[in-house]
């Protein structure tokens, strides 16, 4: 029976295998005999090879072949791990210290700058297969940046190059080390663009700004993380802000220190004139105007000239400006009331007290004068270029008010300006009344003897008004004359009556009943009788501030005389002086009739006050009063006499 040939096949691999299989299981007990006396092998060359690691590793550290060191304990570390501590603890023991000794030269050469780069960044990854950090060792922030300050940055950029050279990945490390140098550095810079003392000027701080940006664009490269140019615009914007604080600072300084007044009489021994208030006021004026323009200036140059550092925060910088100018003028108007409470022409009374700023009624007028220039004059001018340098704003929000709002500035300054007038024309009020009150509280009225003289109140209290009147002309216009008006003051009586209680009172003591019975009829028609207007609307002339001192004088004139209880010299005296003191005070008012009444009300108190209420006749009077001028006048004639010789 023949077989095919595929049978024929199976029947020779089936022999094959089954031969081969006797042969494998023949072998087998060979083959693991073998295999385990190969691995016997390789553990005693391993422990000979550890044996002799310290031998190998000294060689190598003496020869400086520090790789074929790293390679010899790395390829050692299994078996000092598995029996360091046992068998081969002091073999690991020798080779740990020696390994100490070769991470000690890795770290000396990293940090010795007079190795090649390429040696320093070898010993770096020598240093890593030993299992250490290299970045221990790396360059600190003092060893980027050396002392010499010629160009710092540059050589902190170069060691940065250098550091990522030898450290491939510490590049985070490179950022935190670097942070402190780049904290020092902004707090430099904000030192230079800040300076606690000194101005810097728009220029100087443009020319800053540039170099800042150069600075600052070199280290971004390298360190684009570290937000330097957001830190740089934040140095920029603070310098800025702080700048613009110190520019209205600084300005706002020259206006109060130009509001002194000083030297408004000649000394003896002084070749110059004196100032004027005129002047005072003139530099005053300058100073605001001349010293706003320079401020603008100087912050526009800095606008234009560094427009690429407000690109963020422009309307924040509009409303910087044109806030800092509400903030002068509110300043300035504050100050305006804070020099008004002062004390007025109160002498120093020490050194100490010498160094602050005397208010005296010339000040609180060329304050009130000011306010007014401002109202009229520097708000607008100001607002005008503010307008044109500076538009836009309104960061501040829809919801919030403008910075700058000249109308409600200007309203203060007018409503300000109107209270120092008030004020001015109240103080001097007050500096005569303390002349009247003394010199009518002072004497013995019931004891006073016939009078033979006026007494020199009339004179200082005319002296008062004089200065009063030098001080306005200076500053203020004439202002509008007015015809007689006949408005009487309450209880009063006109000029006709009073000359008729003088001309029918001076005859003898007989018309008593008749003086007593005038003086009812005046008191019966009191409640009929207008009022004198004291105190009318400010105007800024002469005649109204002139005017109302007169008016409250006589008042309070009037007030003493009714305290007051007189003989019939006493009597005769007020009414001589009342005699002395109409003309020249009509002369210096707006209205003549105000102060013929005034004074006539002082004369009828006087009567009401009076024990024996006899007149002196009119030609006696003239004849004191006349004889009063010619003294005054010779007396003027010999002063410059006496200081010519």
């Amino acid at each position: 029976m023949k077989l095919n040939s595929r049978e024929v096949k199976l029947n020779v691999v089936t022999i094959v295998r089954g031969e081969s299989d006797g042969v494998n299981a023949s072998l087998c007990k060979r083959r693991e005999r073998i295999e385990e006396l190969n691995r016997t092998r390789s553990l005693l060359r391993q422990i000979q090879f550890a044996f002799s690691l310290p031998h190998r590793l000294r060689k190598c550290i003496n020869t400086e072949n520090y790789v074929g060191a790293a390679k010899y304990y790395y390829g050692s570390l299994p078996i000092l791990k598995a029996y360091g501590q046992s068998s081969f603890r002091k073999c690991k023991e020798e080779s740990d210290a020696i390994i100490s000794t070769l991470i000690k030269r890795l770290q000396a050469k990293i940090k010795d700058r007079s190795v090649l780069l390429p040696a320093r960044a070898q010993a770096v990854s020598l240093l890593q297969q030993l299992k250490h950090p290299a970045l221990e060792t790396s360059t600190s922030r003092k060893e980027l940046h050396t002392e010499d300050e010629k160009d710092f940055i540059q050589e902190f950029l170069d060691e940065s190059v250098k550091f990522r050279e030898i450290f491939p990945n510490g590049e985070d490390h490179l950022l935190h080390i670097s942070t402190e140098f780049f904290d020092d550095y902004f707090k430099t810079v904000n030192l230079s663009l800040q300076p606690d003392s000194g101005e810097m000027l728009a220029a100087e701080l443009n020319i800053s700004f540039r170099q800042l940006l150069l600075d600052v664009s070199r280290m971004n490269e390298l360190f684009p993380r570290a937000n330097l140019l957001d830190r740089a615009s934040e140095a920029v914007e603070n310098a800025v802000r702080k700048h613009v604080t110190k520019q209205f600072n600084c300005l706002n300084i020259r206006i109060k220190a130009s509001l002194r007044i000083t030297d408004l009489s000649r000394k003896p021994d002084s070749q110059q004139p004196p100032k004027t208030l005129k002047a005072f006021l003139e530099i005053a004026q300058k100073t605001i105007i001349d010293g706003s323009l320079e401020v603008l200036q100087d912050l526009k140059e800095l606008l234009v000239k560094s427009k690429s550092y407000f690109a963020r925060w422009a309307d924040e910088y509009t409303d910087l400006v044109q806030g800092g100018f509400q903030e002068l003028f509110t300043n300035l108007i504050d100050h305006f009331g804070f020099l008004c409470a002062q004390s007025v022409e109160t002498p120093p009374q020490s050194d100490e007290s010498q160094s602050a700023q005397t208010v005296t009624p010339s000040l609180i007028l060329l304050l009130s004068l000011l306010s007014i220039y401002l109202y009229q004059t520097a708000v607008p001018q100001i607002t005008e270029l503010v307008g044109t340098w500076f538009p836009g704003g309104g960061a501040m929000g829809s919801e919030g008010r403008p910075a700058f709002v000249p109308s409600e500035i200007c309203r203060f300054l007018n409503t300000t300006g109107e209270k120092l007038l008030q004020q001015y024309v109240d103080v001097q009020a007050r500096n005569c009344s303390v002349v009247v009150r003394k010199a009518v509280n002072t004497p013995n009225w019931l004891e006073y003897k016939e009078p033979s003289n006026i007494r020199s109140f009339s004179d200082l209290l005319l002296q008062e008004v004089g200065r009063i009147q030098a001080d306005v002309q200076q500053l203020l216009p004439l202002g509008p004359t007015r015809a007689y008006r006949h408005k009487i003051t309450f209880g009063s009586v006109g000029p006709s009556q009073s000359a008729s209680v003088r001309q029918d009172g001076h005859r003898s003591a007989s018309n008593l009943p008749k003086v007593r019975s005038q003086l009812l009829e005046r008191d019966v028609a009191r409640p009929l009788t207008e009022k004198v207007e004291i105190f009318t609307k400010v105007e800024y002339n002469q005649l109204w501030v002139i005017s109302t001192v007169v008016k409250m004088t006589l008042k309070t004139f009037e007030e003493c005389v009714r305290l007051q209880t007189f003989n019939r010299g006493g009597y005769q005296q007020i009414q001589l002086e009342c005699h002395y003191l109409r003309e020249p005070l009509q002369n210096l008012v707006d209205d003549a009739t105000v102060v013929e009444v005034m004074l006539d009300e002082v004369c009828s108190a006087a009567l009401e006050r009076c024990r024996d209420p006899v007149p002196l006749d009119t030609v006696a009077l003239d004849r004191l009063v006349q004889a009063k001028k010619a003294k005054t006048e010779s007396a003027e004639e010999e002063a410059p006499a006496q200081i010519g010789a």
